[in-house]
């Protein structure tokens, strides 16, 4: 504070601010991407021009505009009486009310800037900032495309800020210091905005005892739940480590059932049914890797028999049977020798036996060498497969350009609203069972012996009304003779 008193005297400088954050680098200008650490929160109030009926709006001379006094909707001259009338302690006491009335932490420090007033909320911990630092030969996008970031407690400490600032918006809260990089007047320093002598910018009140955790400030303001980050990121850590378990037990699983319906898929019966699909043994999971690829065929020889009457049409033969292959690769990692026989024997029934003699192995040879070398292969981007052609339904939907209405006939090879409709009529039959089951009747039937069907009183020519304060009545008369 010296030091600041120094350059006063000196004139070395009209108006000295301080930053509302930590700042690693000094620039002429502080951006919001550069602050490191929060250490409090804080709302700035011009309260004197609550004060002015009128307000000045300055225009912009490079576009022509002129600048123009207007009304001011925030003219309270009864407030501003009272603020007039008030020394410092007063107004400080009076500013700590207003906090208390609109249910505002107490303040740690109040500071008379000369045009108003401006509050401060100390953290007793401080915020740090975590910057993502941009990967090398990343370019930003083109055009003015702002991507989403990680929310940072940048954005929450202006929201608090926002916030505040509403509840006290009558007092002519500023809305330009709810930016976390904004700057505010250093008390000690001489505010000349408002009078060439100067008003000097002073600290009102203070209490050291009023300071908050950070996460205690938020949920005071915001009304949301504290924000541990310690036990937050050991949360995240832990759910890390459970996740990676749960893959590598998942790919052990895998390859050791692919061992195990491998071996098994050598006892297939010599009489295939199911639409001469062969048959795996039975699993109890729906999605195994066999009976994945059942489905998927069984739906390529619908598909085949919907477009051309059963036989594929040339140009499609190589797809059909190369999807096929693709398939069934995944039970036959560890007898590769097994798969070209194997998908030949189930495409016989919709591929042309010239094709298969001459053309089936030659087109599915690469297929065939990925699953020989699958120890070999290198490492390969995600969500591509090192030992196989690994085809999603929707990009064997779009290779096979499978429309709408032939989906309709189709168990596997259907898009995902199809798969939603379906679940949702079976849901909604299952749930129809039930109800039977409990009793419930069907709404046709008591519908049906229901009076407002038969309507007696249009029969007998009277008003609803009246036939129901008859049948009223007429029972009375029976009960009580």
């Amino acid at each position: 504070m010296n030091g600041i008193r120094e350059l006063i005297d000196g004139n070395k400088f009209e108006a000295l601010y301080r930053s509302q954050a930590f700042f690693p680098k000094i620039r002429k200008t502080q951006r919001k991407e550069d602050i490191s650490a929060i250490s409090h929160a804080w709302l700035d109030l011009d309260i004197n021009k609550i004060g002015e009926k009128r307000r000045l709006i300055k225009g912009d001379k490079s576009k022509g505009l002129p600048d123009r006094w207007v009304d001011n909707d925030h003219y309270r001259p009864d407030l501003f009486a009272e603020w007039q009338a008030l020394d410092d302690a007063g107004k400080a006491e009076w500013l700590v009310q207003h906090c208390v009335t609109h249910e505002i932490p107490n303040p740690t420090e109040v500071v008379l800037s000369g045009g108003g007033a401006y509050l401060l909320w100390q953290f007793t911990d401080t915020v740090f900032i975590s910057r993502r630092r941009k990967k090398a030969g990343h370019k930003n996008p083109p055009g003015n495309f702002v991507p989403k970031i990680a929310r940072s407690y940048i954005d929450v400490i202006e929201d608090i800020h926002r916030n505040l600032r509403n509840r006290l918006d009558y007092l002519m809260a500023d809305i330009t210091p709810c930016s976390a990089q904004t700057v505010l007047r250093i008390p000690g320093s001489v505010n000349y905005k408002y009078s060439h002598l100067g008003h000097e910018c002073r600290t009102a009140y203070f209490n050291q005892d009023n300071r908050y955790s950070s996460d205690d400030f938020k949920q005071l303001v915001l009304g949301v739940a504290p924000y541990q980050g310690a036990e937050r990121y050991q949360q995240a850590k832990a759910i890390d480590a459970i996740r990676a378990k749960a893959r590598k037990q998942g790919e052990k699983t895998y390859r050791d059932n692919a061992l195990k319906w491998s071996q098994k898929a050598s006892l297939k019966a010599e009489n295939p049914g199911n639409d001469n699909v062969v048959p795996f043994p039975v699993k109890t999971s729906k999605n195994s890797p066999y009976r994945q690829s059942r489905r998927i065929i069984s739906d390529l020889k619908t598909l085949a028999r919907i477009r051309w009457g059963g036989i594929v049409m040339e140009g499609y033969r190589d797809m059909f049977c190369h999807i096929a292959v693709s398939m069934a690769s995944a039970h036959f990692q560890n007898n590769p020798d097994e798969l070209l026989p194997y998908v030949r024997r189930q495409m016989e029934d919709i591929v042309p036996s010239d094709y298969i003699q001459r053309h089936f192995d030659s087109d599915n040879m690469t297929s065939l060498k990925k699953l020989m070398t699958a120890g070999e292969a290198p490492v390969v981007k995600p969500g591509f497969c090192s030992w196989r052609y690994a085809y999603s339904i929707d990009r064997i939907i779009e290779k096979l350009a499978i429309t709408e209405d032939e989906m309709k006939h189709l168990d596997c090879l259907v898009s995902k609203g199809i798969k939603r409709r379906r679940k949702n009529d079976s849901n909604r039959q299952k749930d129809e069972e039930k109800r039977r089951k409990a009793g419930a009747i069907v709404r046709e039937s008591y519908e049906g012996k229901s009076l407002e069907k038969d309507k007696p009183w249009e029969i007998e020519g009277i008003s609803r009304r009246t036939w129901y304060r008859r049948q009223k009545n007429q029972q009375k008369t029976v009960e009580y003779g």
